[in-house]
């Protein structure tokens, strides 16, 4: 057991370094299984939609293809495609993967304000991608499936502000 110890955070001043240790761990394990598969990801974002009749035809100046607005949600009960590509999944795994290495560093670094900050950008970063994949393009349901990502990302955000100082020399 001291063998795995040596390799921990230092939990000198409280549990904050085994939290980041641990959704870092998991943000990396998630991001590797969107490189293998879909299935997961499709859980989370399990919305459905269809191609979005009102948007003008094309024209010169506009091309309907390129509009963020080219589906929008089906209504409930009715079949539609979800959002889900490959090259989603890839693009999501990269960004968690990334996440998951800035949360590592600053799980034995937290005495350092650049790392700290960079933890805590990851979590508001997560915390308003979720929110706002839930309520403004509604591509999440929120469920069980969607706790741990919407709980990491806000109790993480809180937690790291209120002990910023606890961490963080001045």
């Amino acid at each position: 057991m001291d063998r795995v110890l040596q390799y921990l955070p230092s939990a000198e001043k409280g549990f904050l370094p085994y939290y980041l240790l641990v959704v870092s761990v998991v943000a990396m394990g998630n991001a590797l299984q969107n490189y293998k598969t879909l299935h997961f990801t499709r859980r989370l974002y399990n919305g459905k939609f269809v191609p979005n009749n009102n948007l003008p035809k094309a024209s010169a100046t506009h091309n309907p293809d390129d509009s963020v607005h080219k589906v929008v949600p089906a209504a409930p009960g009715k079949t539609g495609t979800d959002q889900m590509t490959p090259l989603a999944a890839r693009l999501f795994g990269t960004y968690t993967f990334a996440v998951g290495l800035i949360r590592f560093y600053a799980a034995y670094g937290l005495d350092n304000h650049l790392l700290y900050q960079l933890g805590i950008w990851t979590h508001v970063i997560a915390a308003v991608h979720f929110t706002s994949e839930m309520l403004v393009f509604k591509t999440v349901r929120f469920g069980w499936e969607h706790m741990f990502p919407f709980c990491a990302s806000y109790v993480g955000t809180v937690w790291m502000v209120l002990q910023y100082n606890h961490y963080v020399a001045n």
